[in-house]
């Protein structure tokens, strides 16, 4: 038995070739949800599937997204893969992921790659500061940049999406603050990317507000060459900040780590060092990554709304047609049994 063609689908669907096209390119703005509903069954019963590379060659235009992101080491950008696929699927989409290390010119590489490719958009996690190189391929597809908030005077070509950074540390802060810690620690990789920045100046000005006596305390990333953003090495980082904890002048009853790798690194840190969680010292992570439930206590962290903001990136790539512009998300406080009053001096 043959294949089945677009026309056998518009047969059966009882509508034209052009419409079963218009709906396979998601070019569905003045079809009926009806007419869609028929088609999709149309499709199903047939068992029909596009030639992708025909399709291709005659529009210029890949049924693909490319994804950027800082590492996969990093679960979360695992996490953020996932979500990003099956936002992408319901609209006939698939996903080429690639790890950047927040590298320029390996972005420049990938993106040059991907456009050659036909690719609908691009979306990209690496929050640098310096968006020029992104800036330089809108003007062949969309282009999102995840963990960014927009600026007035940046970023104009390029659609944003990310959870308000500095709402997370603050939402911190606050629920440290509340328990009665009065000094209460932040534990980076180097802040050299937007989003860090944001979590750090979140975690000052809520300190102060708070009147809690907050300490930064950078972990050193020099040694990785190929990583100077500390990505790949998130946990290690973590673990070898513990014992500036332990031994600040500052004495904080609490931590709270940039994400939860670290977080993760940082309380098996403390554990080596002889310190209990949360009897000795609390500790919060942002997030919410699956290891959090599987930590030993369960961590307390700030949950990033994931599905919702890979729904928004795919939006963005699939309506070029509409201004570049920023989508903010609330963080959640996720209180699990990491954080507990401090203890008696």
């Amino acid at each position: 038995m043959s294949e089945p063609k677009i026309q056998d689908v518009a047969r059966l669907a009882g509508v034209s070739p052009s419409s079963i096209s218009n709906f396979l390119n998601n070019r569905m703005g003045q079809m009926r949800p009806d007419t869609q509903a028929k088609i999709q069954q149309a499709i199903e019963q047939l068992g029909y599937r596009p030639n992708n590379a025909a399709r291709q060659l005659k529009t210029g235009v890949a049924s693909m997204v490319g994804l950027l992101v800082p590492s996969l080491a990093n679960q979360f950008f695992g996490a953020l893969a996932c979500a990003v696929e099956a936002a992408a699927a319901r609209h006939h989409c698939h996903v080429m992921t690639f790890s950047t290390f927040r590298d320029p010119e390996r972005e420049r590489a990938v993106m040059a790659d991907l456009l050659a490719y036909g690719v609908k958009g691009i979306i990209t996690g690496s929050a640098l500061s310096d968006t020029e190189h992104l800036e330089a391929v809108t003007s062949r597809c969309p282009v999102v940049a995840f963990d960014i908030k927009r600026g007035d005077e940046s970023h104009q070509r390029i659609a944003t999406v990310s959870m308000d950074n500095a709402a997370a540390t603050t939402l911190a802060v606050e629920h440290l603050a509340m328990l009665g810690h009065r000094a209460v620690a932040l534990v980076t990789p180097p802040p050299y990317t937007l989003n860090r920045q944001e979590r750090i100046r979140g975690f000052q000005q809520a300190a102060a507000a708070a009147g809690v006596k907050g300490e930064l305390i950078i972990a050193d990333a020099t040694d990785g060459p190929t990583d100077l953003h500390g990505d790949t090495r998130l946990f290690e980082l973590g673990r070898s900040a513990a014992s500036r904890i332990v031994t600040s002048s500052a004495r904080p009853t609490a931590a709270i780590a940039i994400n939860d790798m670290m977080a993760i690194g940082v309380g098996v840190g403390l554990k080596q060092l002889g310190r209990r969680i949360p009897a000795d010292i609390s500790l919060i992570g942002i997030d919410d990554i699956f290891f959090c439930a599987a930590h030993d206590p369960p961590l307390t962290t700030l949950r990033q709304p994931i599905q919702a903001m890979a729904d928004a990136a795919l939006q963005r790539i699939l309506t070029p047609d509409e201004p570049a512009d920023g989508a903010l998300f609330a963080p959640e406080l996720i209180v699990r049994s990491s954080t507990a009053t401090p203890p008696q001096s």
